[in-house]
């Protein structure tokens, strides 16, 4: 049993992690990965791997995206956020993904592959959200297309960069990317 602190309301949280039962035998022994939902709301993401445990608040931390986008985009973003707070690393990441593939096709840059879309991105994106964006593509390669779990300490970082991405894209009129 562990006992959290809530991000919100400042109460403490039990966890009971059960060791028994169907889910449990098919569970990695070594790593257990799930949320603290305080009676406040407020989810905290946990991750035991070994003897080490990992806490990662709920508490938004990571930035706001703009109100400029589709609701599809705002869709995939929040979306993205709540695979976090309900402890699911790999799908909050390809949620962010998600996100900015359609934002990149919401603001009329196209390409062969996300790759392409984000350098062609580059005559309104810094620098910094390049980097970020393609930094964002390789780690959602590894988790979709080759089985690689991704760290739930991560998902805040990943959030963060989203957030940057987007809300650059916002600021962006509608551009035909260069031939």
């Amino acid at each position: 049993m562990a006992e959290l602190r809530c991000a919100g309301c400042k109460k403490y949280m039990r966890i009971d992690i059960p060791h028994h039962g169907i889910e449990a035998e098919k569970a990695n022994p070594h790593k257990v990965t799930g949320i603290a939902i305080c009676q406040c709301g407020v989810g905290t993401g946990f991750e035991i791997e070994s003897d080490t445990t990992v806490y990662v608040s709920g508490k938004n931390s990571y930035g706001f995206v703009s109100g400029t986008f589709s609701e599809t985009v705002k869709t995939l973003y929040a979306e993205a956020e709540l695979s976090f707070q309900s402890g699911a690393p790999d799908a909050s990441v390809a949620m962010c993904r998600a996100s900015v593939e359609t934002a990149l096709a919401d603001k009329g840059f196209s390409g062969r592959d996300l790759y392409e879309r984000i350098m062609n991105a580059k005559v309104v994106l810094g620098d910094v959200e390049v980097g970020l964006a393609h930094a964002s593509r390789l780690i959602t390669r590894e988790a979709i297309h080759r089985g690689e779990l991704v760290p739930l300490s991560d998902i805040p970082s990943m959030l963060s960069a989203t957030v940057r991405v987007l809300n650059k894209l916002a600021n962006a009129t509608n551009v035909q990317p260069p031939p």
